[in-house]
Formats: structure tokens, sequence, C-alpha cells
């Protein structure tokens, strides 16, 4: 009996625990005095560099060159103390400065898992004036990263598995899906839905439709589902896979199928995987984040063509939906957190010359207002910016210097960086472009706090956290 009671007592002083935490977070969030921020984009357009270099550029912000950010460059920024988040892993940002630091340099590792962190900023008042909670303040951000690939798990959840089989099948069946998958889509087109499944067969074709979707991200394409499937540590979800010929059969053949057949069981399959991954991140993770940052890597589309150019904008036109939003109320603010704010950031501007910045924000913007209908502009506030983390070129009249990644010091040249969508004889200019990937900038110094060159940084700061202090 004294022993249940003792149990019932820890799960007590848990729950108070957890309530308690909980609602001083609300305090916090209702004062302006909490904010937390998810950081998200496709793989290889930059997270972990993105998130290392604002880690970096608060830190030490007194000699970071943050004009733009007015409590750097007016230097209000006292102290900024890193601690771990309660609920998970901590991001590495020790290990990304120490990549960036070693010679030769190396880029910090990419995000393949959930991490965050919490940074306390002790800042001075824009006021001198002597008041009696004194002339500092301290406030709380909270940086959230995951891989962009989780996100577009989350358009899934507007598709029953009929829709999202023949969505896929659809894509497969054009351009260079089309090339890459000819020899699986006759296999899978050869499968009998209402057939018994074949346990063994489809792992064999899950195994194939999963390098399918490597390979689609090898090529350059971005609209991949399952999204987590890239991941190479995630192994552990339900075996399942697209049908491709669906639309041969009534919804009605489908629904009176046997429970034991490739069709019911796939689409079991599939409401498993949505019910216990991607519901969960969406509850727990993704609708706690106040304020979004969506890295794109812009120009890599650009430069590798319409098709895939257009994919990156279906896949964004996709997550857009995913967003649940609208105007942070005191009430709302307390109790159910939403995202109030979306920076999409075209990422790693450095490629090209200065003066060709601005057509690429105004590039982003464009096309973040096709994808994005204006009764969410109207309920949300959406912004476009450019940032490069990491600054890896020198800028000249008509080309950039900068070193590639074997070390080679290099001269490189663009075309015209169009203002909005690009028209056919934009494409055509655009075809014979091929950026390399550059090596990070020697900077040892970093380890001891030394300045990380960058690009609009304090702009991206302004626009995130500029408004709490």
């Amino acid at each position: 009996m004294n022993s249940k009671i003792e149990k019932l007592g820890l799960r007590l002083n848990k729950t108070l625990d957890g309530i308690d935490q909980q609602a001083s977070k609300w305090v916090a969030r209702s004062l302006d005095k909490h904010l937390s921020i998810g950081i998200t984009g496709f793989s290889g357009s930059g997270k972990s560099t993105f998130i290392t270099s604002l880690i970096h550029q608060l830190k030490y912000s007194n000699h970071a060159h943050l004009g733009g950010f007015l409590p750097a460059r007016d230097e209000r920024l006292l102290n900024v103390e890193l601690q771990p988040l309660d609920d998970l892993p901590l991001f590495d940002y020790q290990q990304g400065i120490q990549a960036l630091a070693d010679d030769p340099p190396a880029w910090p590792p990419s995000t393949t898992h959930i991490s965050g962190c919490r940074l306390i900023i002790e800042f001075k008042k824009k006021s001198m004036l002597p008041t009696f909670t004194g002339e500092t303040r301290r406030f709380t951000l909270e940086l959230r990263d995951y891989p962009g690939e989780w996100l577009l798990d989350i358009a899934m959840l507007q598709q029953d598995y009929r829709q999202w089989s023949m969505d896929t099948a659809a894509l497969c069946s054009k351009g260079i899906r089309h090339q890459l998958a000819a020899e699986m889509q006759k296999e899978f087109n050869d499968l009998d839905p209402l057939a018994p499944i074949d346990e063994q067969h489809i792992e064999a074709l899950f195994v194939r439709y999963r390098s399918f979707l490597v390979t689609c991200k090898t090529a350059g394409l971005t609209f991949i589902q399952p999204g987590r499937a890239l991941l190479p540590d995630s192994t552990d979800f339900p075996v399942f896979i697209p049908l491709f010929n669906l639309q041969t059969l009534s919804p009605q053949a489908l629904d009176n199928a046997d429970e034991d057949s490739l069709y019911k069981v796939m689409q079991q399959r599939y409401k498993t995987y949505l019910k216990n991954f991607v519901q969960p991140f969406y509850k727990t993770f993704f609708r706690g984040i106040d304020r979004q940052v969506v890295l794109i890597d812009v120009l890599k589309a650009l430069s590798g063509g319409k098709e895939k150019f257009d994919d990156m904008v279906i896949a964004f036109s996709r997550i857009i939906d995913c967003y649940r939003v609208g105007h942070n109320a005191f009430l709302n603010r307390l109790f159910s957190p939403q995202v109030e704010k979306i920076l999409f950031l075209a990422s790693k501007p450095d490629r090209i010359l200065m003066n060709q910045h601005e057509s690429l924000r105004r590039l982003c913007d464009d096309i973040i207002s096709h994808i994005c209908p204006q009764s969410v502009r109207n309920r949300i506030e959406i912004e476009t910016e450019i940032a490069a983390a990491v600054r890896t070129t020198h800028d000249h009249n008509d080309h950039l210097t900068a070193r590639l990644l074997d070390g080679q010091y290099g001269e490189l040249r663009h075309p015209a960086i169009p203002d909005k969508l690009p028209d056919p004889d934009q494409w055509h200019q655009l075809s014979r472009w091929n950026p390399p990937v550059l090596r990070a900038p020697l900077n040892p110094d970093l380890i001891m706090g030394g300045r990380l060159a960058h690009i609009r940084m304090d702009k991206v700061l302004r626009d995130l956290i500029g408004d709490k202090f």
C-alpha cells in the first residue's frame, strides 16, 4: 500500500512539475519574454550552418557586424547563455563551430533528426531610466531544428491512401520521374490491389521504391514522399508503397476488398504511418512553434532547370497549407501557441554578385506570392529575405572568387538572376549555369569567438526577434 502511495506521489510531483514549467512558459509568452522558432528546409539548404551562425552572431554580437539588428548595433546584448531544451536533443553548436574552425574547414553536419536549444539573452532596455525591475531584461529564445523531409510528410495528412497513391502515380508518369521509374512503374502497374498480400514481395518493392526516392533526391527533385524514407536512420516505420493502378478500380470495389488484400493492408499501414509518426510531430512539435524559418536553396533550383524548379515550388505549395496560422491574440498566445510569422529565406546568396541580391529576394517573394493565397497572407505575417549564414566568396566587378570544395581558388560567373518566375529565354540562359559547391572560409579564431562573415544575418535577426527588444 505504501509503495503504491509513493508511486502515486512521484507521478503527482512529476505532473505538477510539468504544469509548473508550462505555466512559466505561458507567463513568459504573455509578457513577450519567450519565443519559439522552428527552422527547417530541405536537404542541402544549409539549416545546420544557419543555426550555428545565428547562435554565434548573438553570442558575439559586439563584433559581429550586425548593423541592421539594433540591439546588437547599440551594444545592448549583454550575455547569451546556451542551454538544452527539456524535450529535444541539444543542437550541437560546438560541433558546428569546430567544423568551421578546422583546417581545412568543413561545413556543420546535416540535419537528420530533430534537435534544439534555448538561448537565455540578457539585454539592456532601450530606455536607461531606472525602474523597480532594474535596467536589464532576460529573453528566452527557443530554436527547434527539424528535417524538411518531415515537413513534406505533413502534407500527407490531407490525403487518404487512395488519393496519395493516385497522386504519386501521376507524378511518376512524366518528366524526370518517369525516366527514373520506368522499370519500377511497370512492376507496380502489374500488381493486383485486390489480391492477397505477398509480404516478401512487398518488402522487396518497398526497397525499390525507397531507392527510387533517394534517386529522385540525388537528381535534384524536392517533392518526395514519404520524406522520412530519405533519412538514413529512419528504419522503424511501416512498410508501404503506392499502388499505381487504383484508377482502374472503383472506390466501391476498393472499399469492399478483403482485409488481407494488398490494397487494404497498404491502406492500413499508410494510416498507421500518419498516426504514429506524422501526427505526433505535428501536434507536439510543429504546432508549438511561434515563428518559422523555411530555408530555400532557390539558386540550386534555378540552376537545375524548369522541371526541378517547378517541383520545388509544388513542394512548398503543399507545405504552406500545413501551417495552423492566425494572429497571436493574448489568450491564444497563452494557451494555444500557433505560427504567427513565416520567414522564407533564400539561402547562400554569396554564390551570386551583390548587385543581384535584390533580384534573388524578389524572385523568392514572387515564388511565395504564387503559392500562398491571399487568405493566408491576411491571417499570418509572411516575409521573404536572403541571407548567407557564412559568406564564402569575394565580390568583384563581374565575377566572384572563392575556394572550391577541393581547396582550389577560382573565379565564379553566373547569368543574370531573374527577379520573377523565369521566362523561356531566361531558362535557356540559366541552363548553362552549374554553380559549384564551395568550401567554408578558413577561420580558426571562431573557437575563441572570432567574427563569422555573413550576408544579411542582421536583417534575419531583425525580422525574427527584433520586436522583442
